[in-house]
């Protein structure tokens, strides 16, 4: 969908579903069409549901679509998985802004870049659901204009304050390995590298509130 003025609409923008793929296309079940290519990646019957399988250096890249780029509403990210290995799980920005959600030492992490200052939400040790590699979890960012929140299977674990919201256009998405370092990663750790997660994806979903 091309460029408009005219405010964005509010619900489910994203939600991928894996049970009906065809023709090597990832259909979106929202409001909006849109197909993903699933390129060289594979899927397998995980817990009796067809889920995305993410091996080393794999990512999946989400078609662009102006519907997908965050604006000054909330923008919550949910994602359904089991990783085997730390790693990337998930990005979206441009050079300027964005987040990525990423797991290191088996703990969930995301880092939201917002006007000049970026931010890290994790659970502090011993007050949330802990290593997450190899069990089946629920994460989910919710990012409000000037606050962000951390969710793991349905418990908040890490709460911060924005300077600025969320916003922009061509914001492009990836899960997975990275072409190029999400530029929320950049400005929190120098060193970061794009190399992502293991496993596999039963669930994508996004919204807009």
């Amino acid at each position: 969908m091309g460029e408009t003025n005219s405010p964005l609409p509010k619900g489910l923008m994203l939600n991928l579903d894996f049970q009906n793929i065809t023709d090597g296309l990832i259909p979106s079940k929202t409001l909006y069409p849109l197909y993903v290519p699933l390129g060289k990646l594979t899927t397998g019957i995980v817990n009796s549901r067809k889920s995305l399988i993410i091996n080393k250096g794999q990512g999946l890249d989400i078609p662009h679509s102006s519907l997908l780029d965050p604006d000054d509403s909330t923008w919550v990210v949910s994602i359904q998985l089991q990783a085997m290995t730390d790693g990337i799980i998930l990005s979206q920005g441009d050079d300027q802004a964005g987040y990525v959600i990423y797991l290191k030492d088996g703990i969930v992490h995301a880092s939201i870049l917002s006007g000049p200052t970026s931010v890290t939400l994790r659970e502090q040790v011993g007050r949330g659901f802990g290593n997450t590699l190899n069990k089946r979890v629920t994460i989910t960012l919710k990012i409000h204009k000037d606050s962000a929140s951390l969710v793991i299977n349905h418990n908040r674990v890490a709460l911060v304050s924005l300077q600025q919201p969320l916003k922009g256009r061509d914001h492009w998405i990836r899960l997975g390995s990275q072409q190029s370092l999400p530029a929320a990663a950049i400005k929190r750790n120098p060193t970061a590298t794009g190399f992502g997660f293991t496993g596999h994806i039963t669930a994508l979903k996004i919204f807009r509130q």
